[in-house]
């Protein structure tokens, strides 16, 4: 085995070994991928208090007009 091949093996082998010691420390990714801003990202929102609740009120912005792709306006 040449200098090269043995330098590639050492270090993949070191950064594998990196990677799963930091994974092991941090409690590994899959801990920390459903939190955003201290919640789960499927929290329904009867499950927050009324204050917080988002209105089911509210009326949405209109959809700006935009004109079609492809077509020659004349006028």
């Amino acid at each position: 085995m040449n200098a090269y091949a043995t330098i590639t093996i050492l270090v993949t082998v070191g950064a594998a070994v990196i990677g799963l010691v930091d994974s092991l420390r941090s409690g590994g990714p899959l801990s920390q991928l459903s939190r955003r801003d201290g919640g789960f990202w499927f929290e329904h929102p009867d499950d927050l208090p009324i204050e917080q609740r988002p209105s089911e009120d509210a009326i949405d912005a209109p959809i700006p007009r935009r004109p079609l792709r492809g077509r020659i306006e004349v006028g």
